[in-house]
């Protein structure tokens, strides 16, 4: 059975802090879909934008460190 690649929406949030540090850039990009589908829900799944702005502050504080889920 063959799997549909589905692109990932990077919300604009995530994508901002992402292009003012290349390292995590590069990083989030060397993630498999799963681990970025991650990052991408919890960023863009908050209601309100500055939920969403604290969530992609917070995402790439964890890129940098090079974390690749969530979790710990």
């Amino acid at each position: 059975m063959e799997q549909e690649n589905k692109a990932i929406d990077v919300p604009d949030e995530l994508s901002t802090v992402m292009e003012a540090d290349g390292g995590a850039k590069i990083f989030f990009e060397s993630l498999s879909d799963g681990y970025k589908r991650g990052y991408c829900n919890w960023v863009g799944g908050a209601k309100q934008s500055a939920t969403r702005q604290t969530r992609a502050a917070k995402a790439l504080v964890m890129l940098q460190n090079k974390q690749k889920s969530l979790r710990t």
